[in-house]
């Protein structure tokens, strides 16, 4: 162990190590303990610990770690050197054994199979109630509000399904962290990550199962359109001077939403109207015709999107491999910030072929237009390429496992 005493990291080494963690080369590590006389008792990190307090006299020594890991009481902490792979070993076996809770399964996702399948069924048709009830006024009030909250209630086991999903995703990337780190780990890994893998593909599934690919496949296009020219006519006038400048904010809202979006194109029309409506404030005259008038844009907008998947609808299908990226934690304030859009998160959930989940790599069998929008566009938190099978010979999962290492040795470059 290194010298460094400066700086020194308190850690209960008793409760993270068990004794089928294999040690690997820091077995041989020694540990300064404490113990009775006689040496037959636990290992102590703390002279002063409660359970060495009954003994009339104690001794100090070196124990080698492999051997300590066997007797060391678990509520002493033990001062470690801050620049001792010890810390960065027990702080990889942390992330690999979080994996235990981390595969059961989650109250946030406990939904019955009615729910699941109520939820799915709604979602099928939009985010919202498509129906107006029939009835007197008051029937109609009470059925319009059950309608609302069963899509609300959809809408919610969506959120959850894909949080938790994402969830797992993180604890999946950092356990493959630790044992790339750590190489010898892996075979006391595997089964954890594996438990693990089953649990992510659940979720996956769930959350597939309330998506649209159609409404996957339209949102491909949209980086693709061009900024209509804005001829503000007549229904513009309430906007006065200001009309054509706000009618290319609209337009730019809804571009960025649509393409960011799993929804269908035409749930993504308040990212229009709520440009208009801060525009014009307080003001009424002029608004409803104004309102009226971006409808009918914004369905032109979705008109042209549609026509061009319509034209590449024949296109082959395309594998692609992709590296999921976790989500990110900002150190100062602890907000989570995802890499990936809700379209992008999509995708993964409803075309994913194969996974190996430790590396994070994951293999996608993609409509064309999906496929060269993906391949274009990748975040730079995302790598991305096209796998061919046919030019390789060789099944997908080799295929993707060599990739995965490629692409691991490019970025370590």
């Amino acid at each position: 162990m290194p010298s460094t005493t400066s700086a020194l990291r308190s850690v209960r080494l008793g409760q993270l190590l068990d004794a089928d963690v294999p040690l690997g080369p820091l077995g041989g590590i020694h540990l300064t303990c404490h113990t009775t006389s006689s040496g037959k008792g636990k290992l102590h990190g703390d002279p002063s610990c409660s359970m060495l307090r009954s003994s009339h006299a104690t001794q100090s020594m070196q124990v080698a770690l492999g051997e300590a890991v066997h007797k060391w009481c678990g509520n002493c902490r033990w001062p470690i050197p801050a620049d001792s792979p010890l810390l960065a070993f027990v702080s990889a076996v942390a992330s690999v054994t979080a994996l235990k809770s981390a595969s059961e399964p989650s109250p946030d996702t406990d939904f019955d199979e009615a729910e699941e399948l109520d939820a799915a069924s709604a979602l099928a048709t939009g985010e919202y109630p498509q129906q107006e009830c029939q009835g007197t006024d008051d029937d109609t009030d009470e059925c319009d509000q059950e309608a609302w909250d069963r899509f609300e209630q959809a809408r919610l086991i969506r959120e959850r399904h894909h949080d938790h999903w994402r969830y797992l995703h993180g604890h999946m990337l950092e356990s493959g962290e630790a044992v790339a780190a750590f190489p010898w780990l892996r075979p006391w890994a595997a089964p954890l990550q594996e438990a693990l893998a089953t649990a992510i593909e659940r979720e996956r599934c769930a959350l597939a199962a309330l998506l649209r690919p159609s409404a996957l496949l339209e949102k491909a296009v949209i980086p693709q359109l061009s900024e209509p020219e804005p001829a503000p006519g007549p229904a513009f006038a309430g906007l006065g001077a200001d009309a054509e400048r706000i009618l290319r904010r609209s337009w730019s809202s809804w571009r960025d939403k649509a393409a960011r979006s799993w929804t269908a194109l035409e749930d993504d029309g308040f990212a229009a109207s709520s440009v208009l409506y801060d525009a014009f404030g307080r003001r009424r005259k002029g608004r409803d015709e104004a309102f009226a008038a971006l409808d009918a844009l914004v369905a032109d907008w979705i008109a042209l999107a549609r026509e061009i998947v319509a034209e590449h609808s024949k296109g082959s299908r395309r594998l692609v491999a992709i590296k999921i990226p976790a989500v990110e934690r900002d150190a100062a304030y602890g907000h989570r910030r995802d890499p990936l859009s809700p379209w992008e998160a999509g995708l993964i959930a409803t075309y994913q072929v194969t996974a190996i989940w430790p590396a994070g790599a994951v293999a996608l069998l993609l409509p064309h237009l999906i496929a060269e929008r993906l391949l274009m566009g990748t975040p730079t938190s995302m790598s991305a390429t096209r796998l061919d099978l046919e030019e390789s010979g060789l099944p997908v999962n080799e295929l993707l496992r060599r990739w995965a290492i490629t692409d691991d040795a490019h970025k370590a470059l």
